[in-house]
C-alpha cells in the first residue's frame, strides 16, 4: 500500500471515528466510542512505524550490500589492506635476512632504491597483495561468482594468438605516440608542475632500469617472471577484471540496459585509471592505448587471459629489449622502429591493428560475459 493510500484510510478511519461517536452519543453507549478510539491509535501507531522503516530503508539503501558505494568502499578498504601487507611484509623479510640485526637493516633499506633484489621482492609482494589477490577476495564479498566476475574463462586460440600479435603490430605506432607524447610541454605558468612530472618520470624510469639490469640469463628470467608475467596477470585481474565488472554493472543499472556505449565508456574509463595510476605522465597517452586495447581484448574474446598474454607480450618484448640492448646483443634501438625514416610503418600498424579488431570483434563472445 502507497503513502497516499495509508493516509487515505487515516482520514477514513477518522470519519469511522467520527461517526461512532454520534453514535455514541444517540444510544449513551460510551464503549463504542472507546473502541474506536483505539482502533485509532493502534492503528496511526503501526502506520508512523512502516513510513519510519521506508525512510531508514531509502537512507541505508545508498550503502547496501549491493550498492556502488558499498563495493567501493570494500575496494579502497582491502587496497589499504594490500598496501599496509605489502610494507610489512617487504620489511618482515628484509629484518630476517639481515639476522634481525637493526643496524644491518637499516643500511639495507638506506640502499632500497638502487639495490636490484630489493626492488624485486618488492615488486613481487606488491603484485600478489595489492593486484592478484584483492579482485578474488572483492569478487567473494560482493557475493558473486569468481569466475564470472574476473572472467577467468578458459580462452580460445585464435583471440590469444591475435591479441599477442597485435601488441607487435603496435610496436611502431606506440613509439611514434610516445615520442609525441614526451616532447608535450605545459604553459609557463605551470612550470613548477612540469618539472614535477619529469623528476617523476625520471624516478620511475630509474627503477625500472634497476630491476630490469643484469647480464646473466638468470637476471632475464627473474625480470620475465615479475615484470611480464605476475604484472601482466596482477594488473589485468585489476583493472579489466575487477574494475571492468564493477563500472559496467553500474554503469548497466543506472541506464537500465545494456548497449554498446556502455562497454566503450567502461573500457576508457579503466584505461584512463590504468595509465594515470602508473605516475608516469609522459607516457600517459600511449598506456592509455594500450589499456583501452585491453579492454576491448577482454570484451571481444570473453576471457580475461587473452588481455594478460597480450600484456604479458608487451612488457616481455619490453625487458627483452632492453636486456638485449645492455648486453650487446642487437645494435638497433626497438624503441625507433616507426621513428625518423620508418614512420611509414606507422601507417603499417593502423591498419594491421585494425584487421586485428575486425577479426575479434566478428567474433565477439555475447553469450558468455555478465557485463
Amino acid at each position: 500500500m502507497t503513502l497516499y493510500s495509508r493516509i487515505s484510510v487515516c482520514f477514513s478511519t477518522k470519519q469511522l471515528l467520527a461517526r461512532q461517536q454520534w453514535i455514541s452519543k444517540r444510544n449513551k453507549d460510551t464503549s463504542i466510542l472507546k473502541e474506536g478510539y483505539i482502533i485509532q491509535f493502534i492503528y496511526i501507531f503501526m502506520e508512523f512505524r512502516i513510513i519510519f522503516a521506508e525512510k531508514t530503508t531509502m537512507k541505508n539503501t545508498f550503502f547496501a550490500e549491493t550498492s556502488f558505494a558499498y563495493r567501493i568502499f570494500l575496494l579502497l578498504a582491502i587496497l589499504v589492506s594490500g598496501l599496509v601487507l605489502t610494507y610489512v611484509l617487504f620489511m618482515s623479510v628484509i629484518f630476517a635476512a639481515s639476522g634481525f640485526n637493526i643496524t644491518l637493516f637499516s643500511e639495507q633499506l638506506s640502499g632500497f632504491a638502487g639495490n636490484v633484489n630489493l626492488l624485486r621482492l618488492m615488486q613481487t609482494i606488491q603484485s600478489f597483495c595489492i593486484f592478484i589477490i584483492p579482485p578474488m577476495i572483492l569478487a567473494r564479498l560482493y557475493k558473486e561468482r569468481v569466475n564470472d566476475f574476473l572472467h577467468l574463462r578458459k580462452p580460445e586460440f585464435i583471440p590469444v594468438i591475435l591479441g599477442m600479435i597485435s601488441i607487435i603490430i603496435m610496436v611502431p605506432l606506440i613509439n611514434m605516440l610516445v615520442q609525441w607524447n614526451a616532447g608535450m610541454h605545459l604553459p609557463e605558468f605551470l612550470q613548477g608542475i612540469e618539472t614535477w612530472m619529469r623528476n617523476s618520470e625520471n624516478s620511475a624510469e630509474k627503477v625500472t632500469q634497476t630491476i630490469l639490469q643484469g647480464s646473466a640469463w638468470y637476471d632475464l628470467t627473474i625480470s620475465l617472471v615479475i615484470v611480464a608475467l605476475l604484472a601482466g596477470i596482477g594488473e589485468e585481474f585489476f583493472f579489466r577484471g575487477l574494475l571492468m565488472s564493477l563500472f559496467s554493472k553500474e554503469i548497466k543499472s543506472r541506464s537500465g540496459k545494456n548497449p554498446d556505449w556502455v562497454m566503450h565508456l567502461t573500457i576508457w574509463l579503466v584505461a584512463f585509471l590504468f595509465s594515470a595510476i602508473h605516475m608516469q605522465f609522459y607516457g600517459f597517452i600511449p598506456r592509455l592505448l594500450l589499456g583501452a586495447w585491453f579492454g576491448y581484448l577482454l570484451w571481444w574474446s570473453g576471457s580475461i587471459w587473452v588481455p594478460v598474454m597480450a600484456h604479458f607480450t608487451n612488457n616481455a618484448f619490453s625487458t627483452i629489449a632492453v636486456f638485449s640492448k645492455s648486453n650487446g646483443l642487437i645494435t638497433k634501438d626497438p624503441d625507433q622502429i616507426g621513428l625518423g625514416d620508418t614512420w611509414w610503418l606507422c601507417l603499417i600498424s593502423v591498419v594491421l591493428l585494425c584487421i586485428c579488431a575486425f577479426i575479434l570483434k566478428r567474433g565477439k563472445k555475447t553469450d558468455v560475459i555478465p557485463w
